[in-house]
Formats: structure tokens, C-alpha cells, sequence
């Protein structure tokens, strides 16, 4: 559940509808599954997971995408965006708070609609903080609030950023199955698959440019390895706007600052 403002006013455009019969099935033919070993780590889900990292570490993530055919509503541009190291760094700063840092460095997109070439630009970098709220209990679900401010660091101009200023917060929610969580469904100890959908839908009959539904499925696997876990997903889009497929890769590392 989001709530929230964008400080920059767009100008109206009809949007398409989106196919959410599609999305329905894909919500519900997904199995979500996290092991409960793996605590507050979801890459290369975009899910937020509810629970926290523990108090002391340090969790760094980075990885790599690549989006076909993905669209720009704002400036009208499309074509295949390569993003490069989409960092994530992630502090636990004791038994209910955690604190988020997010961006990616850089975002290249191939220009095949509306112009031609190369494009590139700083993604945006958002500030979260994670608070538990409620603690899992046998019958309740773990309940969390994060707040989330996005800065606007890209440049408009460009076409493939938006330069606004974001502020929203959600509830975030879990509950154990046995040895599971929901997101992921482990293998064994060292392999686990995942499957998740992940949008948001604009109940505006003609949303303003860049805050359109949207809406994806992903699939991928966890491997963990040395200390490290290594990720990868493939991506589908389920409206117009939503890239058509691509794919996802990068890792994980824990780190303990203190005890």
C-alpha cells in the first residue's frame, strides 16, 4: 500500500488500460516463497521484504539490467535500456529499524522510437527507512512502515529520467509457512527459485505522463555461494508501457559492522 506526492505537475495524456485480467493470473500463478533463512534480502525481486536485516550489518547489493523495447512516457522515447550497477546498501540499525540507499549509476537507452542513438543518464536515488512495526507472532504477520524519498537526480532533458522529487510510504507485510516465507521457494541450502508480480495501478481515467500503471513479472534463482549470493531474473511487461522482457543479474553481501 503507497501513498504520496510527486512536486512536479506533468501534463495530461490518455493512457491505455492496461489487460489486469492478465495481470490477475500472474499474480495468482506465481508461487511466493522466501526461506526464512534468508532474512530481508529479495534482489532480484523488486518486493520489499517486511523483515529486518540484522542490527549491525551492512548489506550491499548491485547488479545489471536490461529492458526490451522499454518506454518513456514523459519524453516519448523508447528502445532497449541497459542499467549499470543498480546499487542497494542497507544498514541495520537495531531490532525495529533499518536504513535504505538505492540508485542506479547509470541507465543507457538505445534509441528506436521517436529518435535515434544512444541516451544515457543517472537514475534517481531514493532514502528509505524501515520500521517494524508489529513482530510475527503464530497467528499475526510481521507489519512494517517504510517512508521513501526519491531525488530528483536525473535530468530530464535527457528523456530518460523524470527530475522530480518523490515522498510516499508503504505497509509492508509477511507471514511464515513452516520454513517459508513468501517470495521464494528453496531448492536446497544453497539454490532457491523466485517468482513475484509487482506493480501499482493510476485509478485516473488520464494519468499525468510517468505515473501510469505498470505492472511485470519476474523469475529467477538465488545461488549462494561464498559468502556471496549471486542472483539473475527474466522479465516480463504486462501493459503497453512495461518493457517488453528482459533480464536481471548482480549480488549480495552481508557485512557485520557490529554487534
Amino acid at each position: 500500500m503507497n501513498w504520496g506526492s510527486n512536486r512536479r505537475r506533468k501534463p495530461e495524456a490518455r493512457s491505455q488500460k492496461p489487460e489486469w485480467r492478465t495481470v490477475i493470473f500472474w499474480f495468482l500463478a506465481s508461487g511466493f516463497w522466501l526461506p526464512s533463512f534468508s532474512l530481508a534480502q529479495q534482489r532480484p525481486l523488486l518486493t520489499e521484504d517486511p523483515r529486518l536485516i540484522a542490527n549491525g550489518s551492512f548489506v550491499m547489493e548491485s547488479g545489471f539490467g536490461y529492458a526490451h523495447r522499454a518506454r518513456f512516457p514523459l519524453s516519448g522515447l523508447g528502445g532497449d535500456e541497459y542499467s549499470v550497477f543498480v546499487n542497494g546498501l542497507n544498514f541495520g540499525l537495531g531490532p525495529r529499524a533499518e536504513f535504505q540507499i538505492n540508485g542506479v549509476v547509470q541507465n543507457l537507452l538505445h534509441v528506436s522510437e521517436n529518435g535515434s542513438g544512444w541516451r544515457n543518464d543517472w537514475g534517481d536515488w531514493s532514502f528509505s527507512t524501515k520500521i517494524k512495526v508489529l513482530p510475527e507472532t503464530h497467528v499475526l504477520p510481521i507489519i512494517s512502515f517504510r517512508p521513501t524519498v526519491v531525488l530528483p537526480n536525473s535530468n530530464d532533458s535527457r528523456g530518460i529520467g523524470v527530475n522530480s522529487t518523490q515522498v510516499f510510504g508503504s505497509i509492508l507485510t509477511g507471514k511464515s509457512v513452516g520454513s517459508a516465507f513468501v517470495f521464494v521457494l528453496p531448492v536446497n541450502a544453497r539454490i532457491s527459485l523466485l517468482s513475484e508480480w509487482n506493480g501499482w495501478k493510476n485509478p485516473r481515467h488520464a494519468p499525468s505522463p510517468g505515473t501510469e500503471s505498470r505492472a511485470q513479472v519476474r523469475l529467477g534463482m538465488q545461488i549462494r555461494t561464498g559468502g556471496v549470493r549471486w542472483d539473475v531474473a527474466g522479465t516480463a511487461g504486462l501493459t503497453h508501457l512495461d518493457p517488453r522482457g528482459g533480464v536481471v543479474f548482480g549480488l549480495t553481501k552481508e557485512f557485520q559492522l557490529w554487534k
